[in-house]
């Protein structure tokens, strides 16, 4: 009698170690965000991106994460950055939605081709 208590409470301890350990990176995350590029008649892309850490199925999450950082998540904020793009015509609709910092984000916004993209977001939609 003494072992089945002694397995029971064992098995308990362990159920709740387990159920804290994987809702913490839920909680932990000061970003929960979906990325989505769209090139009309071509490909459409999506992908998830946590920050706080960095991670999720973005490819540059690190980068993508700093420049977020940078803007308070806030993406029309950012300045983009300097550079020269062909005058091509690729449109390229692209999305950011989800929380942060606890708050609701969305960013949608449609850039001429993708090297006009990249100037204006840095490495959030380089996906």
């Amino acid at each position: 009698m003494r072992f089945v208590m002694m397995a029971a409470l064992a098995s308990a301890a362990l159920i709740s170690t387990s159920a804290t350990v994987s809702a913490a990176p839920a909680s932990s995350a000061t970003a929960l965000l979906l990325v989505q590029v769209n090139v009309p008649g071509g490909w459409l892309t999506s992908v998830n991106l946590t920050c706080g850490p960095a991670g999720g199925a973005h490819p540059k999450p690190a980068s993508a994460c700093a420049l977020l950082t940078d803007v308070d998540g806030d993406l029309a904020r950012y300045p983009g950055e300097e550079g020269v793009c062909t005058k091509e015509y690729l449109p390229h609709e692209v999305s950011l939605t989800g929380r942060w910092a606890g708050r609701p984000v969305r960013f949608e916004k449609t850039f001429a081709n993708q090297c006009e993209l990249f100037l204006a977001t840095g490495a959030v939609f380089d996906v």
